[in-house]
């Protein structure tokens, strides 16, 4: 997801429940999965490729660590961690097909009743956009996304991905990534 979609997502699921500079704090990390060193070999940060085992550990271990933290009372660290996992696990609507199949079996449903990723059927044929280098990059040009496109195969991140509202499914990724946030943060709050 684009940045500003990943701010938004986390301060409707959060806003209310975190002091604002603790929210800050979550949203500047959640962006930071972003940052150019994580594009390349860090897959299992934004469910590319297909690395869902290696991404639901990523999140098991953000969120351990974020306990820790949490314990020790070093509380930026452990919003931090938390901040992490919320990134990989809003991005697992956006760049997976997981909100099309739920769409297809659910046609006449809205945004808001699609389900968070615990309740995911692993008997789904469930995929994430592969990244073709380096046409994939190309595409992240808007200037050069019309040209790139046609070039790459359709299991690529470039046409599975729904990091924006130009996208098709978009409005039911964003809802369940806001639901999933919320979970997440129930899950790590409750436990502690």
């Amino acid at each position: 997801m684009k940045a500003a979609y990943h701010r938004a997502i986390t301060q409707q699921a959060l806003g209310g429940l975190l002091a604002p500079d603790m929210l800050e704090i979550v949203i500047l990390a959640n962006l930071g999965q972003d940052a150019l060193r994580y594009q390349i070999g860090h897959d299992h940060f934004h469910y590319d490729n297909n690395s869902f085992s290696a991404a639901d550990a990523y999140i098991a271990e953000c969120r351990q660590q974020a306990r820790l933290h949490f314990k020790q009372n070093n509380l930026r660290a452990g919003w931090q961690a938390f901040g992490r996992l919320t990134h990989t696990a809003q991005d697992f609507y956006a760049h997976s097909n997981y909100v099309a199949l739920w769409r297809e079996q659910h046609p006449q449903a809205s945004p808001p009743e699609i389900p968070a990723f615990p309740q995911w059927n692993q008997t789904m044929a469930l995929r994430s956009g592969k990244l073709y280098y380096p046409l994939e990059v190309l595409s992240f040009a808007p200037f050069l996304r019309r040209l790139v496109l046609p070039l790459l195969p359709r299991d690529s991140h470039a046409w599975m991905n729904q990091d924006d509202p130009g996208q098709p499914h978009f409005a039911f990724a964003f809802a369940a990534a806001v639901k999933h946030t919320l979970l997440e943060y129930q899950n790590l709050t409750q436990k502690n």
